[in-house]
């Protein structure tokens, strides 16, 4: 297990993790709003990959400079990849993204239409 991992598996089996967690599950303020615990876990999960891949792209780097030499085997392996899964990773990160994006498009598009007021009824001469 490498150092990332040791570090994140100290973290999560601490007591103040544990606890902030089971409070943040139970919170009455997202209780209120009708979401059961599998909502808030999924939207939690759903939140997870874009620091996933930021995270991961500064790890890279980090690793790089600790072990220049597993870095270079491990990218070596990375190259003999075939190009077709290349293009399926592309694919899978594209939809992703590309789907939570049309997402907010709508919403976004939804919240912003205007609500025509009634049609106004012509005057009527005095």
């Amino acid at each position: 297990m490498g150092m990332i991992g040791k570090a994140l598996k100290t973290a999560i089996s601490s007591p103040q993790v544990l606890s902030a967690l089971a409070d943040g599950l139970s919170h009455p303020a997202t209780v209120q709003t009708g979401e059961s615990r599998y909502d808030r876990l999924i939207d939690a999960t759903n939140r997870l990959p874009r620091p996933a891949l930021a995270f991961g792209a500064i790890a890279i780097f980090v690793f790089a400079m600790l072990d220049p030499a597993g870095f270079a085997r491990r990218m070596a392996a990375l190259e003999a990849a075939p190009d077709e899964l290349w293009w399926l990773m592309g694919a899978v990160i594209a939809t992703h993204f590309g789907a939570r994006e049309a997402y907010h498009q709508r919403h976004r598009m939804a919240a912003q239409t205007p609500v025509m007021p009634e049609a106004i009824p012509p005057e009527t001469p005095a």
